[in-house]
């Protein structure tokens, strides 16, 4: 009795000198924000940039004169490991009435909308009359302050976030830009 005492004793004092595992918090975190000229003005792009190449789900967050907008990105992408980019899903269009001391959001019922952000600062949107199949607006360049956030998983992956085309082609060390 007195040497299984002794191991757990001893056992005690090993587990209490270490400190306790760290786990990365879960659920959606805001982890970065840029100004509409794609200076950071929260958190840590390389975290984002990680994320996305980690496959965790991404939202987008924007705003101007006192409406805001997050929408889950639906298709990203990294340009040169150095600025992200998200496209929302289209959504049908809505616009906000304000009827005396009433606040409504109606839908526009012929548009839809899509938008792309980018860490740049880089914005443009895209209307489209889906009862005519055709672009009634937007497709301006622009420039806009984006929040990014990040859906943590559960359980930490043990993958490296390393860039998707590391691996796959030497061709993107040499990619060049052309204007249109």
């Amino acid at each position: 009795m007195k040497k299984h005492s002794l191991l757990l004793l001893s056992l005690t004092f090993v587990f209490s000198c270490n400190p306790p595992v760290e786990i990365p918090d879960s659920g959606w975190k805001m982890v970065y924000r840029n100004d509409e000229t794609g200076k950071a003005t929260f958190g840590n792009k390389a975290e984002l940039l990680d994320a996305v190449r980690l496959g965790y789900p991404i939202r987008i967050g924007w705003g101007s004169n006192s409406v805001e907008h997050v929408a889950d990105a639906d298709f990203l992408t990294i340009f040169r490991g150095e600025e992200v980019f998200a496209q929302i899903r289209s959504i049908i269009g809505q616009a906000p009435r304000i009827d005396g001391d009433t606040l409504k959001i109606r839908f526009r019922t012929q548009n839809h909308w899509t938008k792309i952000a980018g860490t740049n600062g880089y914005s443009t949107g895209l209307m489209t009359d889906y009862m005519n199949d055709s672009i009634v607006g937007g497709g301006t360049d622009r420039y806009t302050a984006t929040t990014w956030y990040v859906n943590y998983p559960t359980h930490k992956t043990d993958m490296e976030a390393r860039p998707l085309w590391r691996d796959a082609s030497p061709l993107w060390e040499n990619w060049e830009t052309t204007s249109e």
